[in-house]
């Protein structure tokens, strides 16, 4: 009995979230369907009587100027909040501390951390075979190359850096560049934390000097904010700098590819195309021919070449030579044994 009385309030709390305030409304039959992707098996006649039991404590009102009548809460009503998390609720913060916590400022994620807590017990409690719980054994999130193990990020840094990115403030830094034992110490001015792969990297400007650097967050052994502000410099755009080649996946120049697959591996791109004016034609059973204008960049060269021996360059000439140098260097490294 017990239960089925905390069953009850959990029930009718949730209802209560889900009724909009006028002059918007919420019908029976709309609640039940809420309330059944939220994992609460009742009746459209329980709703109905539930609905006339809160409204005998709480301002929300029915009109039944037209079928089906709808609920909302008084125009004129008080405002009420109602603490807690719905399961829908719930899986949202499970699923936000799982995939952008590296990205989100260190203020903001201790704001978060009672719903996170209230997400995690919220999650627990239900049964495994409520929809929003069985959900997380639903879906993945994986990387589309070989997947490997983030590097350590200290703590205490990387909580410095969010909060200096995010109120614009200058860092003083002690910094291990990569193949070096020594470490340095650098001024900085934030401008924006990129995540690729497993890699935390910060887009910044060193004091006095005018050019934007790419630190990674892993590689920082202190941090320390500053009172003086961020000078962000005039018109930059992170999305601008990705573009521009930072991380291999930019580039300025735009080339006319044009390469031979093998079926196996080309078929793909029907469906996932290059670009938008990419053309495929089949050149016999187990061939397609790609024609596609794209950036030219690193990021383009690494996917080309983990296709191996299943594509074959044609056009552009530069490109098609770049390729088959590194082919060449990988044949002699092979066959030097």
């Amino acid at each position: 009995m017990q239960k089925n009385n905390h069953d009850t309030l959990h029930r009718q709390w949730q209802m209560l979230r889900m009724i909009p305030r006028y002059p918007s409304k919420i019908t029976a039959t709309q609640l039940n369907d809420k309330l059944l992707r939220e994992g609460y098996s009742v009746s459209k006649r329980t709703i109905e009587r539930d609905l006339q039991a809160l409204s005998d404590s709480f301002p929300i009102v029915s009109d039944e100027s037209e079928k089906p009548f709808g609920w909302s809460w008084a125009k004129d009503g008080a405002v009420f909040d109602l603490p807690g998390l719905s399961n829908s609720e719930a899986l949202t913060f499970n699923l936000v501390e799982q995939h952008l916590r590296p990205i989100l400022p260190a203020s903001t994620l201790d704001q978060l951390q009672p719903f996170f807590k209230t997400a995690t017990h919220k999650l627990g409690s239900l049964s495994e075979n409520t929809p929003i719980h069985s959900w997380l054994d639903k879906v993945r999130v994986i990387q589309p190359t070989q997947t490997l193990l983030p590097p350590a990020i200290d703590a205490d840094a990387h909580r410095v850096v969010s909060e200096a990115l995010l109120l614009d403030k200058q860092i003083k830094i002690t910094y291990k560049k990569s193949g070096e034992d020594k470490t340095a110490d650098y001024t900085i001015h934030p401008l924006g934390l990129v995540e690729r792969g497993q890699m935390i990297y910060l887009v910044c400007k060193f004091s006095n000097y005018e050019d934007i650097r790419t630190l990674a967050l892993h590689r920082f052994r202190s941090a320390e904010m500053l009172d003086a502000p961020c000078i962000r410099p005039t018109g930059f755009s992170l999305d601008t700098h990705i573009a521009s080649g930072a991380f291999g996946f930019g580039g300025v120049e735009p080339i006319r590819l044009e390469a031979i697959f093998k079926r196996s591996a080309g078929n793909h791109l029907y469906e996932t195309p290059l670009s938008l004016d990419q053309t495929i034609t089949i050149e016999d059973d187990d061939h397609l021919k790609l024609t596609a204008t794209v950036i030219n960049t690193e990021q383009l060269r690494w996917w080309l070449l983990g296709f191996g021996e299943l594509v074959e360059i044609i056009a552009p000439a530069q490109l098609r030579e770049s390729i088959a140098q590194s082919i060449h260097a990988l044949d002699c490294m092979y066959n030097k044994r």
